[in-house]
């Protein structure tokens, strides 16, 4: 994956970006890159009759729609069943065995990893609902030491 480059804000750009960050409320959400037409083809449809399905979606809160994507969002991840805050899970590794463990986690893709200094060597943040699964795979893998598991209550 190539390194994206940094491209220094204009002052008004920063100032845009700073005051809809201070508003902002976090969210855990799924993001769906697909245009409608495209999703209607999908579940042959007419690209019309996906709009009338989309729209209670949308006044519930359930998701949101914009030009390309799809965002699915707690309230309707909730309504499918899912656990839709992140779980994090910290996971403390045998010396000997990092390299080996963080690789394999790795290319499992289990969420997002970060690898860490202190007590803990390593952060994976996951979607509620995968937090057993995630876990039954990080605890089988030889040398993983301990994991602790910190459940989110409420995003701010």
């Amino acid at each position: 994956m190539a390194k994206e480059e940094f491209v220094p804000l204009t002052k008004s750009a920063y100032k845009l970006l700073a005051i809809l960050k201070d508003r902002a409320m976090g969210e855990y959400v799924y993001r769906v890159d697909i245009k409608q037409s495209e999703l209607a083809n999908t579940l042959n449809i007419s690209r019309q009759a996906l709009s009338v399905k989309l729209r209670p979606l949308i006044e519930r809160g359930y998701i949101r729609t914009g030009r390309g994507f799809i965002e699915i969002t707690g309230r309707g991840l909730s309504a499918l069943g899912y656990y839709s805050k992140p779980v994090y899970i910290l996971v403390k590794v045998e010396p000997s065995s990092r390299d080996e463990v963080y690789n394999m986690m790795r290319d499992k893709k289990l969420g997002k990893m970060n690898r860490v200094a202190g007590d803990i060597d390593l952060i994976l943040e996951v979607g509620g609902t995968q937090a057993t699964e995630v876990l039954d795979f990080v605890s089988s893998l030889k040398g993983v030491i301990s994991t602790k598991t910190y459940f989110t209550l409420e995003l701010t």
